[in-house]
């Protein structure tokens, strides 16, 4: 770097470390999430490849080949002189750094020449580089007399010029301005949007998503903004790599990759091109594909759900509804086991000891249930395989997410010991019911039932009016109680969702969950009476019940939808009461 800056005029800009190149080996999955968890605090970022390593193909991971790829990996990270390890982790300090300063990119260049073999000659003292002339180490020229490197031998206060000795500047110089080849990264990351038609591509923004620039040691971050579009700060040589990590304040989506068990602690992310000099490789659009073996479909999916995230927490101050914690470790999972299906069970958030082997063995097998540290990483999981991959559809994904972000956010506002009582009843009804065709929520006739229909259905509920706030018309097709709801059928000019809410039955014969009211907070706010395929679903009487009034209605005490119903009323004297009262009563509360 030294040398960098002499080539190209500069002497009195000091060359000191300014980071280090580090690496840590954590040995327990303690210590992974510990080391993930202190770096974030500080702005910094891990990285599992060395940053000397070429890789042909780069995929989202990598595994040191020395290392077992069941155990963790080498992480790596450039870190600040005065960094502080975690305690109890092996870290190895592998070079001192110096990365000049923003405007100074030039010689970066010319020190990456160097590094080569290359590099500009010695600038003459007339400014002209001379060509062709070898390169000699800090603090000798070249003297072609004698064809060798001999000192400078300059005294204090002097520097070697190129030709002979000069004396030192006061200030440094100008610098030299970025090298013609470093520009600013910047670009564009969207996924496809199933269910958008407008624009035609059907590619929406990516939003509050973690882009990381990174060529050798220069690395920034920077997120998203709402249209998907991102301007790092730092200049570049071209050909930098852009990752992305599906992560922010709000929430990071994991999955896991067969035995490397311990990346399920760390974010999706994904190389996603590299930055040339006209930009086009900094833009990327996430595709659905049409197998469930692509890899892509778990980008789509993290990238869906990552943009669900984002769009709860816009949709609930608006319905004056709970928001749901910060920092959820989100899991998405194509395994069949799972299915489509969802759970919250907050263990990352609200830890519990007394987690049953049922659970993980249906949520998050093939991992060993053994391993409860890992799986208190979760809070919520998504699956998302269908039965058809046709079905595999962004408001399909969203709406699940919705529904289990509507339980996170009871969690925020029941707090721990209601939301504890939740879970476990679900888990415990989970393990009673795995076989049987209550599965999973027991047939709500016994002491588990009563929270469960309560959390539930509100969580249902929640679940298919976002979706219907996020797609209206454009919604794809939803099947329940033995029939496919669409838009526009059965009621002309809504959308699937609400149809499908307005059309519930509680009394529907061959539906074990017809217990559980879906329907019921629909009912209390729209203005219909309708009943199309049901025959038997609910004359309501009822309507104009907004969301903050029946999310009033909620709070830790409240453990059965006919407390919910009693706090509804108390706390909406003279509106529709008897209608109100009515109402549960046909839902069978």
């Amino acid at each position: 770097m030294t040398q960098a800056y002499h080539n190209l005029g500069i002497y009195n800009v000091p060359v000191v470390i300014t980071n280090l190149y580090v690496r840590f080996k954590p040995t327990t999955p303690d210590q992974l999430s510990v080391l993930d968890s202190t770096m974030e605090l500080q702005g910094l970022e891990l990285f599992d490849t060395p940053f000397d390593y070429d890789i042909t193909y780069e995929g989202d991971y990598y595994q040191d080949p020395s290392i077992p790829e069941e155990q963790i990996t080498w992480q790596y990270a450039v870190v600040p002189p005065s960094y502080v390890p975690p305690a109890g982790i092996q870290y190895e300090v592998l070079a001192q750094i110096h990365i000049p300063d923003n405007n100074y990119t030039a010689v970066e260049t010319e020190a990456e020449n160097l590094a080569s073999g290359g590099g500009s000659a010695l600038i003459a003292a007339n400014g002209i580089i001379q060509p062709n002339v070898p390169l000699c180490a800090d603090g000798f020229h070249w003297n072609a007399a004698q064809n060798a490197c001999v000192p400078n031998n300059c005294p204090v206060g002097y520097h070697w010029s190129g030709s002979g000795c000069v004396v030192d500047q006061v200030a440094p110089p100008t610098p030299p301005g970025p090298a013609a080849d470093a520009a600013v990264p910047s670009g564009t990351i969207t996924v496809n949007d199933t269910q958008v038609t407008n624009p035609a591509s059907g590619n929406v923004p990516v939003r509050k998503a973690r882009i990381i620039a990174k060529r050798w040691f220069k690395i920034e971050w920077v997120y998203t903004d709402n249209n998907g579009h991102f301007q790092c700060t730092k200049r570049f040589k071209h050909l930098v790599k852009i990752n992305i990590k599906f992560k922010n304040p709000d929430a990071q989506i994991r999955t896991i990759r067969g035995i490397r068990i311990w990346q399920i602690l760390l974010p999706i992310k994904m190389t996603i091109g590299k930055f040339s000099s006209d930009k086009t490789a900094a833009n990327y659009n996430f595709t659905k594909y049409p197998d469930y073996s692509a890899k892509g479909n778990m980008y789509w999916t993290a990238a869906t759900v990552h943009n669900g995230v984002q769009e709860y927490r816009e949709y609930t101050p608006v319905e004056h509804t709970a928001l749901p914690p910060q920092g959820l470790k989100i899991y998405i999972s194509k395994l069949g086991i799972i299915g489509n299906a969802g759970a919250s069970p907050m263990f990352n958030i609200r830890y519990n000891d007394n987690l049953t082997v049922q659970f993980a063995s249906t949520y998050l097998s093939p991992v060993p249930a053994v391993i409860f540290y890992i799986i208190h990483q979760f809070d919520i999981v998504i699956g998302y395989r269908y039965t058809d991959i046709n079905s595999l559809l962004s408001d399909h994904v969203k709406e699940t997410v919705y529904h289990e972000l509507t339980h996170a956010a009871q969690y925020n506002q029941l707090g721990n010991t209601w939301y504890s009582n939740f879970v476990n009843s679900e888990i415990i009804e989970v393990a009673s019911t795995f076989t049987s065709t209550y599965k999973p929520y027991g047939p709500g006739t016994d002491t588990y039932g009563p929270i469960i229909g309560l959390g539930e259905s509100w969580a249902y509920y929640l679940g298919h009016y976002f979706s219907n706030k996020k797609y209206g018309l454009s919604s794809s097709n939803f099947y329940e109680q033995g029939k496919t709801y669409t838009n526009n059928s059965p009621l002309s000019g809504f959308g699937s969702h609400p149809n499908l809410l307005e059309d519930f039955d509680p009394n529907y014969i061959t539906d074990p969950l017809k217990w559980i009211p879906q329907g019921l907070y629909y009912d209390l706010n729209d203005n219909r009476n309708d009943r199309t395929f049901n025959l038997n679903a609910i004359i309501d009487q009822v309507s104009g019940f907004t969301n903050q009034q029946m999310y009033n209605a909620f709070n830790a005490s409240i453990t059965t939808l006919q407390a919910c119903r009693s706090n509804l009323i108390l706390l909406n004297p003279n509106n529709q009461t008897a209608q109100v009262t009515s109402l549960f009563s046909k839902y069978g509360y």
